[in-house]
């Protein structure tokens, strides 16, 4: 009974099999591909990152200057709403600011000579305080109508028209492709054999068919009991953008 265990567990340990798949220059430790023997599991390839892109404030829309389909850098202009009455609020406040700062370039002489009371001296100084910051103000509600990229992708849907009132409304979907994600289930006997940064194996299906490798950049703690399986995250390397997102995978030998 005790060599049978130990030819089992023997057996186990042998599950996980390491692959040099680079060469690595001198003095560099080659990255490796993990081979495993749990037979071909499925997953599915998703975008690195994926938002839905609404208004911080009510308006509406003045124009939307992409197309599903554009590629995005991060801070690009996507779409902004009709900002008339921003902008008159700006030259107002601008004027007033502008007003402040020469009623203390006029009174500075008498201020030097202690010709006004400190009273009188902190309420035009405070006066001028207040307009530069409503300018601030101001300018923080403008900047709040015009809607940038938090991060470089590609439009996938537009979901509003210019003209339209939005109030939290969806106006565009903007997805991550470079690097993509992908998510798979593995089996209880696979629980600490994977870890952050080993190199998986990965066959994409149709439209793409080829093989790659992804880098493990999660493992879930918590294993399903019903089920007896736990969560991977890899991550899929695509600075081309030639892998699309939304296709099955399946997780095996290169």
């Amino acid at each position: 009974m005790r060599r049978r265990e130990k030819r089992r567990q023997h057996g186990v340990r042998r599950v996980l099999i390491l692959v040099a798949v680079i060469a690595a220059p001198a003095g560099i430790q080659a990255q490796q591909t993990v081979e495993f023997s749990f037979g071909e599991l499925s997953c599915l390839v998703e975008p690195g990152r994926q938002t839905t892109l609404s208004s911080q404030v009510p308006g509406v829309i003045d124009s939307i200057q992409v197309e599903p389909g554009d590629q995005v850098a991060a801070g690009d202009t996507l779409f902004e709403l009709k900002r008339d009455v921003e902008l008159a609020s700006v030259a107002l406040e601008r004027a007033r600011a502008d007003y402040a700062a020469r009623r203390v370039q006029r009174n500075q002489r008498m201020i030097e000579r202690g010709m006004l009371s400190e009273s009188e001296r902190d309420e035009i100084d405070t006066e001028m305080r207040l307009a530069r910051m409503q300018v601030n103000l101001v300018n923080a509600r403008l900047e709040q109508m015009t809607h940038r990229a938090p991060f470089a992708g590609l439009i996938a849907q537009r979901l509003a028209e210019e003209g339209e009132y939005i109030d939290a409304t969806p106006v565009l979907e903007l997805v991550q492709l470079d690097p993509l994600r992908i998510e798979a289930v593995m089996p209880l006997t696979a629980f600490g054999a994977i870890t952050v940064d080993d190199m998986l194996a990965v066959e994409l299906l149709a439209p793409v068919e080829r093989e790659v490798s992804a880098r493990v950049h999660r493992v879930d703690r918590v294993i399903d009991a019903t089920s007896g399986t736990f969560a991977v995250g890899l991550t899929l390397d695509n600075p081309e953008g030639q892998i699309p997102a939304g296709i099955n995978c399946r997780l095996g030998a290169l």
